[in-house]
């Protein structure tokens, strides 16, 4: 999925944009979730975002046509549904363990699932560079955890049953990434994400409960808000930078997803030391983050040859 660098800056600003988005999820879910479940907060998301990709394809005349799920590519369109749709609820209810930063941290692991992913179904080159990047991210993440190492070996340990979950995140995200290629010759990016979505609140809607919006307090309402125009945002400037500049270079940049929920839970503390969510981590851990942001982006900007690429935060996140 390379597109011809037409306006870098401008590229790069999107890119940008969507990485400080995905970034600052997972703070917004973790306040989110005091006052409301993982399933109703993703509910409201993906029915914000299928009615807003409703309206915008109706307007382009391209809503999806009943004949584009006959045979097996209905199939596949709905194994990669239930992998979106796991992703948005594994990671949100992540943090009802462990907080942003790790979680943004530990979510990463999808560029190797997707290597290894491309490698063993779609026959890509293990490349040099690609098993530098691979060995940068397992470094990064001893060294984002190497004061908390000794716990995650504890399996009754919140931190590890959240991490747990997150590494699930990562494996249900790479599903989905892997069946989107498989199904890009039948369905535009839109087209797929409105039949998900919509697929997905469906599959929720028995076990949410939409009432709690009502007992939310101002300040979670807009972050809630925050977190439904997330779901449409972050994607939209992805896609508008994918126009503007390589994808490569996109996806380098929205490695940096980590930084930002780092950056801004230190900002956060900064103004109110006494906040409870943040693992208040110390150079080590941060330089560990570096590290793993550096060997997500250099996997990243590796060409690949036969695999259209898909940066690791498409639809997350980031989640998810």
């Amino acid at each position: 999925m390379q597109s011809q660098a037409r306006n870098p800056v401008a590229g790069f600003f999107l890119s940008l944009v969507a990485a400080g988005m995905w970034g600052m999820l997972p703070v917004t879910l973790k306040e989110l979730l005091l006052d409301m479940d993982a399933q109703t907060i993703v509910w409201y998301r993906f029915l914000f975002a299928a009615a807003i990709l409703v309206c915008w394809l109706a307007w382009q005349g391209r809503l999806p046509a009943p004949r584009q799920l006959r045979g097996s590519t209905g199939w596949w369109l709905l194994l990669a549904a239930a992998g979106l749709c796991s992703n948005y609820y594994l990671f949100s209810f992540s943090l009802n363990f462990i907080n942003g930063e790790t979680a943004e941290a530990v979510i990463q692991l999808t560029t190797l699932f997707l290597i290894f992913g491309g490698v063993l179904f779609y026959r890509e080159p293990f490349t040099i560079a690609q098993k530098l990047g691979t060995t940068l991210i397992v470094i990064g993440l001893v060294l984002f955890f190497h004061d908390r190492l000794a716990e995650l070996f504890d399996l009754e340990s919140a931190q590890t049953i959240g991490v747990l979950i997150v590494v699930a995140s990562a494996f249900t995200w790479t599903t989905y990434a892997l069946l989107q290629k498989k199904l890009n010759s039948d369905f535009t990016s839109a087209q797929m994400l409105l039949l998900i979505y919509l697929f997905s609140a469906l599959v929720l809607l028995p076990f949410i409960e939409p009432g709690s919006l009502l007992g939310l307090s101002n300040l979670q309402f807009a972050l809630l808000a925050f977190a439904c125009l997330n779901t449409v945002i972050a994607y939209g400037c992805f896609a508008e930078a994918l126009k503007f500049w390589d994808a490569s270079k996109v996806s380098a940049v929205l490695a940096l997803a980590p930084l930002f929920t780092i950056g801004s839970l230190k900002l956060v503390v900064l103004v109110n030391p006494a906040y409870a969510f943040s693992d208040r981590l110390g150079w080590i851990s941060i330089s560990g983050a570096m590290v793993l942001v550096l060997g997500s982006a250099l996997t990243a900007i590796v060409p690949r040859t036969r695999y259209d690429e898909v940066p690791v935060h498409i639809a997350t996140p980031h989640a998810d």
